[in-house]
């Protein structure tokens, strides 16, 4: 039968796929027309494993249907039974094509997690170990076409140890059964097993080695027609088979070729056919990118590279898990693998680390053609031995056979943070096994780069690519540890591999960083990348990183984006996104995040450019950003600058001045902003803050303020007790209903008769309780979830000796990197509230007049009421934390001519001894007071 009729299977079905339409198919890089068949299953538990000895493959009666490719323990399974581990039996009934005649017939699954058996009409078929890659059931002989068969799947999965689990043991949801596609597809009867495609873009040229699956002795032709961009190209090669497996090799001249990368990730379309005679028996369509990734020096550089088409590409990468909250290992749909790629693009990510799982084909099917760089890891195991061993070779050769033609995989990583090998300690004779795993990853593959092990016990042995991994959430710290690094990474050194290894010349790149690590709770991470991805920028041997991670996965909260992948919220100052701070170009800040200065100072900001490109009329311009307290921008007082950027070698570090700042006698946080512009329009920016001390918070001359530090409150009541930061002048907060309450005795120069009116300017924030949220993982000691959904708002009144003036709504309990004093008191990491300045009017001025005529006694109150439409809780913000550094303050207005009173205002606060006692024992109760 020819080609030409397999290529006509009927579309009546919805479930057919054409290999027209790849955007459907599950496996885009090696189509042939196909039947899926996903959707419901009849299925079981079999938890006393008896379903082989009572022969469940001839009949059973299922009492659960499954939706199938979701695993077991997922929500989409329509099963969710996330703590069943064991036997589980699926059944569905199979057509097979009438236009099927005279081709054999497969029945392929995507995986199955771990052990598969298979029965065709009670016959069995096929078995397989192996959670992680591809298996077929040859229906050729056992269903005629046009017939319909019932097929039986047993599957069995404890996650053992000795086997290939992931992330599927100890740390999240774990993944048993069917959990890729499954679908129906026929061949020739002879026909084109395998066909891995090898670019190279110095000879213009791509060889094509083919397995060719020979149904009698003769002479074959295989031949490859390849299009791109409207051009055609076409090589065939001829060649005596025997029955069975034959290796067929030709090439093909691409002149000029459409080279892939992240920026341009061109593909060439293939047909692979297989003929005899002049008769088409088999066609597959697959595609390739032409592209080369090596490892070398480049220019005048001492060290090697990473390079992508011979020039060194900065790897701007992210963990990714890919799991996800609905189908767990299982994408829920195809947008939604989509969806992962292009937000790694929108965040200015070229690279992905798919972390020790072998992902979906449609997932790589995406990174190419959106242009995504992948390393990919080979899934380890727990516990070490000869078995472990023998799985992780299948499992590799059989990721490498299935995966070859993705251009988006530039490395495979085999080992991660020496788990499983560690099993029994890293002796010798594993250490040996390693380096014969890399070796042998790199005969399976000699197109890509190769890890041997991403390391966080600096124990590599042989490797393409010396990777590090830290996680440091102070800067200090992290400052001296990524020197330290980059001091000691040189040929010869004995840094980062184990006893008894050495560095070669590999590049280094840093394969896994953050400030929030695993188990770190959850909190917000805007500030921690800025300053960690800026030190790693500075050095210009340093290839890449691995920030972790692209999302959130179940109780591991550092991701870009939410688990459900919704956004976070950042609020960076002038505009600036995580894609500014991830490009080619970066404008490096020699200095602290944030630097204590004195008002009237004059500041030096020293400026590097990381220049990963070869870009020229590149410009740098810096200015200062924000307000102070009083409203004032700080933008009116500081010039900007404007300058070329010189003596920038491509792909190297380069110092580019400074930016010299006479800070104004003001105190406040002023954020001083570098962008890098190209043609007037920024293509990267960064920036720091200073915080400017001993200056005026109140600059107007014709203002008097009184401040109180929010610790010093007199009365106080809450559905959940008041608590106290460590820091007594930091931060105030209880929960639900409550209030703070302070009383202030006012100078007696301060005459009701001087004043032109007074307002109240405090932050305040609300206060989100954990264990009221639907997040369960949120219930962790020092928690402080970044800004995102769900909001958490709270109706603050405002009151002046009992008389409300103003409620205010706080939209949510903020912590992002406007909260940068939170981030440097290390409490509350990025916590942040409204800056409340409203003006004391009506009957409330009208009190304060009064007060102010006789005892100048004032009561200062902020609460949310028990009838408020928001009960969301009470943050106050001192001078040491959130986004503003003063304390609350009432500002009065004073008249024309009017001196500032002399002397101090008073509190008193019957509280205030035993606050500062409670203060140093920790977090407890107060009662309310009078």
């Amino acid at each position: 039968m020819s080609i030409l009729l397999v290529l006509s299977l009927a579309v009546a079905n919805a479930n057919t796929i054409t290999v027209d339409n790849l955007d459907a198919h599950p496996r885009p890089d090696w189509a042939r027309p196909c039947v899926l068949q996903n959707g419901a299953w009849a299925f079981d538990f079999d938890p006393d494993d008896a379903g082989v000895k009572e022969r469940w493959f001839e009949h059973h009666a299922y009492g659960r249907t499954i939706q199938v490719p979701f695993p077991w323990q997922s929500e989409l399974s329509g099963v969710a039974e996330p703590g069943y581990s064991g036997a589980a039996w699926y059944q569905r009934d199979i057509t097979v094509p009438a236009s099927a005649v005279g081709q054999r017939v497969f029945l392929v699954f995507g995986a199955v997690d771990w052990e598969a058996k298979v029965w065709v009409n009670g016959v069995e078929a096929a078995e397989h170990e192996g959670g992680y890659t591809p298996f077929e059931v040859e229906l050729t002989g056992l269903v005629s076409p046009g017939q319909t068969a019932r097929v039986v799947l047993r599957a069995y999965d404890v996650t053992d140890p000795e086997m290939l689990t992931g992330k599927q043991t100890g740390w999240y949801t774990q993944t048993g059964g069917i959990w890729q596609t499954v679908y129906l597809e026929c061949r020739g009867t002879s026909f084109v097993r395998q066909a891995h495609v090898i670019p190279d873009i110095d000879a213009e040229r791509a060889a094509f080695d083919c397995i060719v699956e020979a149904e009698a002795p003769g002479e074959y032709t295989v031949a490859a027609d390849v299009r791109q961009g409207g051009r055609t190209y076409r090589a065939e090669q001829t060649a005596a088979c025997v029955a069975g497996a034959n290796r067929v090799t030709f090439a093909l001249d691409l002149p000029e070729p459409a080279l892939w990368s992240p920026d341009s990730p061109n593909l060439y379309d293939a047909d692979i056919t297989l003929s005899r005679g002049g008769e088409a028996l088999d066609t597959v369509r697959t595609y390739f990118g032409m592209r080369k990734v090596s490892r070398g020096r480049y220019g005048e550089a001492e060290h090697e590279y990473i390079l992508l088409n011979n020039k060194p590409i900065y790897l701007r990468g992210a963990l990714h898990q890919s799991f996800n909250p609905e189908g767990v290992y299982t994408h829920p749909d195809d947008d939604y693998i989509r969806n992962d790629y292009v937000k790694a693009k929108e965040l200015g990510l070229n690279f992905i680390r798919i972390h020790i799982k072998i992902d979906e084909p449609r997932a790589l099917y995406w990174a190419d053609k959106l242009g995504v760089l992948l390393m990919c890891d080979i899934p380890n195991y727990w516990k070490h031995g000869p078995r472990s061993h023998e799985v992780w070779e299948q499992t590799l050769r059989a990721a490498i056979a299935r995966d070859f033609n993705h251009p988006s995989i530039f490395a495979w990583c085999d080992f991660n943070e020496t788990w499983g090998i560690m099993d029994g300690g890293y002796g010798r004779d594993t250490q040996l096994w390693v380096r014969d795993m890399f070796r042998l990853t790199k005969t399976l593959d000699p197109t890509r780069l190769a890890e041997d092990n991403s390391p966080c016990r600096y124990d590599h042995v042989e490797t393409d690519i010396n990777s590090w991994h830290f996680y440091i959430d102070r800067y200090r710290n992290a400052s001296k540890h990524i020197a330290n690094v980059v001091e000691k990474t040189f040929p010869g050194s004995e840094f980062n591999y184990i006893e008894g290894w050495k560095q070669d010349t590999a590049p280094l790149i840093n394969s896994e960083y953050g400030g929030v690590s695993a188990g770190s709770g959850d909190r917000d991470i805007s500030w921690v990348f800025l300053f960690l991805t800026n030190l790693l920028r500075k050095y210009d041997k340093i290839g890449g990183y691995v920030y972790t991670e692209l999302s959130d996965i179940e109780w591991e909260h550092n991701g870009f984006l939410n688990y459900d992948r919704s956004p976070k919220e950042y609020h960076y100052p002038a505009g600036i996104d995580l894609a500014d701070l991830q490009g080619d170009e970066f404008p490096v800040l020699d200095c602290a995040p944030c630097q204590k200065v004195k008002a009237g100072s004059r500041v030096s900001i020293p400026i590097l450019l990381s220049h990963w490109s070869e870009r020229k009329g590149l410009k740098l311009r810096a200015f200062v950003d924000g307000k102070t307290v009083d409203g004032i921008a700080w933008d009116t007082v500081v010039k900007p600058m404007v300058r070329d950027v010189e003596d920038a070698a491509p792909y190297r570090v380069t110092p580019q001045g400074a930016y010299d700042i006479d800070v104004p006698n003001w105190s406040g946080l002023m954020n001083v902003v570098v962008e890098v512009l190209q043609d007037g329009q920024r293509c990267a920016a960064n920036y720091c803050v200073l915080d400017v001390r001993d200056g005026a918070v109140w600059a107007d001359p014709q203002q008097y303020a009184v401040s109180f530090p929010v610790n010093s409150f007199a009365a106080a009541a809450g559905n959940a007790p008041p608590a106290f930061s460590p820091d007594p002048a930091g931060k105030l907060w209880a929960s639900g209903a409550c209030f703070f309450e302070y009383r202030i005795r006012l100078p007696r120069g301060l005459k009701a008769k001087n004043i032109a009116g007074c307002r109240l300017v405090a932050e305040v924030g609300s206060k989100a309780v954990s264990e009221r949220l639907d997040w369960p993982a949120r219930k962790k000691a020092g928690d402080y979830p970044q800004t995102d959904a769900p909001a958490w708002p709270t109706d603050v009144t405002l009151s002046i000796n009992g008389v409300p003036f103003e409620t205010v709504t706080i939209e949510n309990d903020f912590a992002d990197a406007r909260g940068v004093l939170s981030h440097m008191a290390h409490f509350h990491h990025g916590s942040n509230g409204k800056l409340v300045d409203v003006p004391i009017t009506g009957a409330a001025f009208e009190a304060l007049a009064e007060a102010l005529k006789g005892d100048r006694e004032v009561r200062v109150r902020f609460e949310v009421k028990g009838d408020a439409q928001n009960l969301g809780g009470l943050s106050l913000f001192g001078e040491s934390m959130g986004a503003h550094p003063a304390d609350p303050a009432l500002v009065f207005a004073l008249k024309p001519g009017v001196k500032k009173p002399k002397g101090g205002a008073e509190l008193l606060n019957t509280f205030q001894e035993r606050t500062k006692v409670l203060i140093e024992r920790g977090p407890v109760g107060l009662a309310a007071g009078k």
